[in-house]
Parts: structure tokens; C-alpha cells; sequence
């Protein structure tokens, strides 16, 4: 059955690495408006939300459907067949607006954001019963790394996502945010390579100053009839404008509709 071997994989390790999530056709035209983008970010031409070092050299990209950016690639690759198969394999066909951001590498100085797993500053600390709660609640969304350039800057510790923190690891976590932590992994990316993985995995990014990094990173969301509306998270405000929708692809709509009527602004 498709995707039996990568679901073990996920299930065991937290992530798995294929060939064949973009269309080849394809991934010339994303890595030249991912460059554009890139441009028109630094220059300063377009900035819905940047995510800057402390130089305020951009690190991470957001904004991607918005019509400012005018690189509607963006969206047609989330549509795509090739995303879609693996996102239906996990998530099912009832799916809603997830997002995407380009992870690029600022010039000035190398930069990293250290060790941590993507369940919020408020859980850094938790008990062994908090984490392991976060840790085994039910998969609702979908994300990955596509690298439009050879990139080895995403680094994990597989298997981390099953269990609770050892203690060099929670040091790591809250104290040490660059040490290394036995174990580790630099996931290896050729240009075209897609890795899926979970925000469970106590990971961090690392990147060089003269080394260029263009991954574009992708999201689904798992789609219930009984969400409930919640404050929208200030890093995809930008999604709300009035003038979003309808740059959309008109598959796409639907999904984005399932997700603004949840946004609370």
C-alpha cells in the first residue's frame, strides 16, 4: 500500500526523506520565485511577515500567497499531486489551509535557532506528564522541508518524538540551545528532496552565512467540523486581508475558508 514504509518510518524515527513530492517540471520555476522572493524581501519591496537575526537579515520568509509577493507558484505547489498523495496518505482527503515559508540563510553572519520541539514556550519545562501528553495526542497536520538547493541545515534527534527528555537534552533544550546532543542528525537534502517530519523531534536549524539556503517549507492541517474559532496567530495575520482569497488557485479556496472562519483576527 503507498506510503506503508514512509508512515513506519515517521511512526519510528519522527521524519522520512522521498524523491518524488514536486514535480521536476516544477522545481526549476519554485527555486527561481523563491529567489525573487528572497529579493524582494531583502530589498524590502514586499515584507507581510519576515522572520529577522539580529542583524534584521531575513532568515525566514512568510507572506508566500499573498498577492504582494505575486508568486502564485507558491499555492499551485501546495495543490499539487505530487504533495497531495503524501498529505492525503496521512491526513485523509478533509483537509484545511496550512501554509508555507521559504528558510534562507542571512549573509551577514551564520545563524541557528536553537534546540526545541514545536509545542510552544509555555511546555519547554513540562513535567514528564505534560510532554508525554503533547507528545501522543493525535496527528492533525502535515509538514516538510522541500530544498530547492542542497540544504543540511535541519538537525534532529530521531526517535525524540516518542519520549520524554533526557537530561543533557532538557539543558539543551532550555539553557545550551547550541550544544550538540548526541545523536544528533543533519538531514541530508539534495536539491528536489523532500523530508516529511514531526515538530515533536527536538530539533533546531543551522545555517551558513556563505552557504545559500532556499527550502520551502510546507503545511497541511487536518480539517473537523468542530474547530473552534481562536485568536490568529500573528505570524499569518497577513492571511487575512481581504484581497488573499481570490489569488488563491479556485481549488484552493475551500480549504482557505475552512481556516479564516476559524480566525478570530
Amino acid at each position: 500500500m503507498f506510503c506503508d514504509t514512509e508512515k513506519r518510518q515517521y511512526r519510528k524515527q519522527g521524519f522520512f526523506i522521498v524523491d518524488d513530492a514536486v514535480d521536476p517540471d516544477m522545481l526549476k520555476s519554485l527555486l527561481e520565485a523563491a529567489i525573487r522572493a528572497k529579493k524582494k524581501v531583502r530589498s524590502g519591496d514586499v515584507d507581510l511577515y519576515t522572520h529577522r537575526s539580529e542583524d534584521g537579515e531575513p532568515w525566514a520568509i512568510r507572506g508566500l500567497f499573498a498577492p504582494e509577493m505575486n508568486e502564485p507558484i507558491f499555492a499551485e505547489y501546495l495543490m499539487s499531486d505530487p504533495i497531495m498523495k503524501y498529505t492525503r496518505a496521512f491526513l485523509g482527503t478533509q483537509l484545511q489551509l496550512g501554509g508555507a515559508l521559504i528558510f534562507t540563510n542571512p549573509y551577514q553572519a551564520d545563524y541557528g535557532f536553537g534546540w526545541h520541539r514545536d509545542f510552544g514556550s509555555k511546555e519547554r519545562d513540562g513535567s514528564y506528564q505534560v510532554e508525554m501528553e503533547i507528545l501522543h495526542r493525535p496527528q492533525k497536520g502535515l509538514r516538510w522541508h522541500l530544498a530547492l538547493v542542497d540544504d543540511y541545515c535541519l538537525q534532529i534527534v530521531p526517535g525524540s518524538h516518542k519520549r520524554y527528555r533526557t537530561a543533557h537534552e532538557r539543558r539543551c533544550l532550555l539553557e545550551e540551545r547550541h550544544d550538540n546532543i548526541p545523536g544528533q542528525y543533519a538531514v541530508p537534502l539534495k536539491a528536489g528532496q523532500t523530508v516529511f517530519w514531526t515538530g515533536n523531534l527536538i530539533h533546531r536549524g543551522v545555517m551558513k552565512k556563505d552557504v545559500e539556503r532556499l527550502t520551502l517549507s510546507g503545511s497541511w492541517s487536518m480539517y473537523s467540523k468542530d474547530g473552534k474559532p481562536g485568536d490568529t496567530d500573528p505570524r499569518l495575520k497577513w492571511m487575512l486581508a481581504d484581497n488573499v482569497r481570490e489569488f488563491l488557485p479556485k481549488e484552493m479556496r475551500p480549504l482557505y475558508d475552512r481556516w479564516r472562519v476559524l480566525q478570530k483576527g
